[in-house]
């Protein structure tokens, strides 16, 4: 299966939304997506996607499914993470890099896989950052309509 048509899905979708949402050239976002196993096996990425290890992944996937808090207190860098925020999709866990000013970034599983999204707000503030988790929201509940 070719797994980079889910990868152009879900940023469409996503982008999308946010463009509804926020349609102000002052507010642009930059969205880049990873999606895989559960355990980090990578399928496909956006260009531009950082590396992550694929422990970090498993366990980002397991902070999500609620079996491993350790990510609260050992998050790897360079991100933080504050909190899991139970949404229409299911829960999707929520973070920042510290390194990258205006970048957020938010963790689901899909039907069944991992799906990472890094997003670039241009000129953040709390309410841009809740309608990217909507807009990240609405892109993971058609991933997992699709049984993906």
């Amino acid at each position: 299966m070719s797994w980079q048509p889910w990868i152009d899905f879900v940023h469409g979708t996503a982008h999308a939304e946010y463009v509804k949402k926020v349609p102000s050239e002052d507010n642009a976002a930059t969205w880049m997506f990873w999606l895989g196993a559960n355990d980090g096996d990578v399928y496909a990425t956006s260009p531009g996607f950082p590396a992550i290890a694929k422990e970090d992944v498993a366990r980002l996937s397991n902070c999500v499914a609620g079996t491993d808090q350790s990510i609260f207190g050992a998050p790897p860098a360079p991100y933080s993470f504050v909190r899991c925020v139970d949404c229409d999709s299911g829960a999707i866990l929520t973070g920042k890099d510290k390194k990258t000013p205006g970048r957020m970034c938010y963790i689901a599983k899909t039907a069944k896989n991992t799906l990472i999204c890094l997003v670039d707000i241009k000129n953040i503030n709390s309410s841009m950052e809740q309608k990217a988790l909507e807009s990240f929201d609405i892109g993971v509940g058609q991933v997992i309509s699709n049984d993906v």
